[in-house]
C-alpha cells in the first residue's frame, strides 16, 4: 500500500458522501400531523392516534399490553413501578450503560446496582449478575444497547431461579428478537423510547416518547395508575379493587406521549422492518470483512438472538495488542481522517461516573440514596466494562448507503491497519 495515510498528508480511503441515501417520508409526516391539528386533537390518551399506535405496536411486538408515554426514561421507570421497586430496593443493570436508562431507580428511593459484562459482547453478563444478588435485589435491568440482544436464556434461568422480575431496557432495539420472540413479548416488562426521527433516531422515531409492553396484566395495570392520568376509559381497564377505586385519577402523574409524536410513530413503524433488515445486510457485509483486519473486532451476536434496531450505529472493539498498542485517540484519528464515520462509544463506564464517586446528596440532609459514601466504587471492580468502555466505537448503520462506499470504508479500516506503525 504505497498511498500515505490521510492523517500524514495521503489521500483519504473514501472518496464519496458517508450520507445514507434513505430518506423519510416526509409529506406523509406533513400530512398525518396537519390532520390532528385540522382537528385540534393535540392531547389526550387511550383514544384516536395514540390508541391506534398502541394496538399497531402491541401486535408488531405479540404483547398482551401497550402503553405509550411521553418519554423513553419514563416508559423505564413506570415499569420499576409496576414491578415494586422501592425505597431500599436494589436494581442490578449494566455499568456499561446509560443514566437515562436506570435514572428511575434512583428517583423511585432504590439503588442501582452495577453488573460487568459479557466481553464478546459488551452485554449484561448473566453469570456477573448473580454475584450482585441479594435479599434487596427488586429487578434486574438489562440494556440492549444498539439493538444487541442481551443472553435472554442466562437471565430468565435468573429470574426463575430467585423470583427477580426483568425490566429491559429496549430503547434500542424494537424489532430485536429472542429465538424468534420479540423482545418486547419476554418477561416481564420491555421499554422502548420514541426519540429523535428516522434515520438517526430510534428504531421507531417520533421526536420524543416511550412505549412499554407485557404480558402481566398486574404489571399492566401498575403501569396505569402510575402515570396515566385521565386516560380515556381507564376505570374500565382496572380489575384490581384496590386500584379500581382511584377512578381516573390513579396517582396522579400524566406522562402521556403526545397525538402529533404518535403520528410520527405510526408512519415510522411501517418503514422499521425494510430499515432494519437492510442495515443487518450491511452489518454482515462489514463484519465478516473486518473480522480478520488487525486491530478491530466486531462483538458477537448470541446464537438465539435477532439483533435490531442498531441506535448509534455498529459496534465494533479496538484490539490494541495487535497493533502494537496504537493509543484508541490516534487510531480513531487515523480512520476519521480516511473519512471512517466513525466515533468513540463511551468515556467511561456509570459506576466511575461523579455522581457515584462523589456521592450526590439527592433529598438533602443525607437522605438520598446516592449521597456521599452510600458507594464505594473504585477503578478495577467491573474490569471487562472497564477495558470494552476505552476502546470501543460506532460505526454509521446503513439502509442505503452510497454505490461503493462499504467497501471504501473496510479499505480504510484495512489502510490504518497495515501502516499503524506510521500514526
Amino acid at each position: 500500500m504505497n498511498e500515505p495515510l490521510a492523517i500524514h498528508g495521503g489521500k483519504p480511503a473514501i472518496t464519496i458522501s458517508t450520507e445514507d441515501r434513505w430518506k423519510p417520508p416526509i409529506e406523509e409526516q406533513k400530512k398525518a400531523v396537519c390532520e390532528l391539528i385540522d382537528q385540534q386533537f393535540l392531547s389526550g390518551s387511550g383514544v384516536g392516534v395514540g390508541k391506534q399506535f398502541e394496538e399497531e405496536f402491541k401486535a408488531y411486538t405479540g404483547a398482551t399490553f401497550c402503553l405509550t408515554v411521553d418519554h423513553g426514561s419514563n416508559a423505564i421507570m413506570s415499569a420499576f413501578y409496576a414491578v415494586g421497586v422501592g425505597p431500599g430496593d436494589e436494581v442490578i443493570t449494566p455499568t456499561l450503560g446509560y443514566i437515562g436508562a436506570y435514572t428511575g431507580v434512583i428517583h423511585l428511593g432504590a439503588r442501582p446496582i452495577f453488573c460487568d459484562v459479557d466481553p464478546n459482547t459488551g452485554l449484561t453478563d448473566p453469570a456477573d449478575v448473580e454475584k450482585r444478588i441479594t435479599s434487596r435485589t427488586r429487578a434486574i435491568f438489562p440494556i440492549h444497547l444498539n439493538g444487541n440482544v442481551c443472553d435472554l436464556d442466562g437471565l430468565f434461568y435468573l429470574r426463575q431461579k430467585y423470583g427477580i422480575a426483568i425490566v429491559h431496557d429496549a430503547c434500542h432495539s424494537h424489532p430485536a428478537r429472542w429465538d424468534g420472540v420479540s423482545v418486547g413479548s419476554q418477561p416481564d416488562i420491555a421499554c422502548y423510547s420514541l426519540q429523535g426521527r428516522d434515520p438517526l433516531g430510534k428504531p421507531v422515531s417520533s421526536g420524543e416518547g416511550g412505549v412499554t409492553t407485557t404480558n402481566n396484566r398486574e404489571f399492566y395495570e401498575r403501569m396505569l395508575i402510575y402515570c396515566h392520568l385521565h386516560r380515556a376509559g381507564i376505570k374500565d381497564e382496572l380489575t384490581n379493587p384496590a386500584y379500581r377505586m382511584l377512578g381516573n385519577q390513579g396517582l396522579g402523574l400524566k406522562w402521556r406521549a403526545h397525538p402529533l409524536a404518535l403520528a410520527l410513530a405510526r408512519i415510522s413503524l411501517q418503514s422499521m422492518d425494510y430499515r432494519n433488515e437492510r442495515r443487518l445486510q450491511h452489518r454482515q457485509t462489514l463484519y465478516r470483512a473486518l473480522k480478520d483486519v488487525p486491530g478491530v473486532r466486531p462483538p458477537i451476536s448470541y446464537p438465539k438472538a435477532q439483533d435490531g434496531g442498531f441506535y448509534g450505529g455498529l459496534r465494533l472493539f479496538y484490539v490494541p495488542e495487535e497493533l502494537d498498542r496504537l493509543p484508541f485517540a490516534r487510531y480513531l484519528a487515523a480512520l476519521r481522517a480516511e473519512g471512517v464515520p466513525v466515533r468513540r462509544y463511551r468515556d467511561r463506564p456509570e459506576h466511575l461516573r461523579a455522581l457515584f464517586q462523589r456521592g450526590f446528596d439527592l433529598y438533602g440532609h443525607g437522605r438520598g440514596q446516592i449521597g456521599p459514601g452510600s458507594y464505594d466504587y473504585k477503578p478495577g471492580d467491573f474490569p471487562i466494562a472497564e477495558d470494552l468502555a476505552g476502546r470501543s466505537m460506532l460505526i454509521t448503520a446503513y439502509i442505503d448507503p452510497p454505490d461503493g462506499l462499504l467497501e471504501q470504508i473496510i479499505a480504510a479500516f484495512r489502510k490504518v491497519a497495515v501502516l499503524s506503525q506510521s500514526i
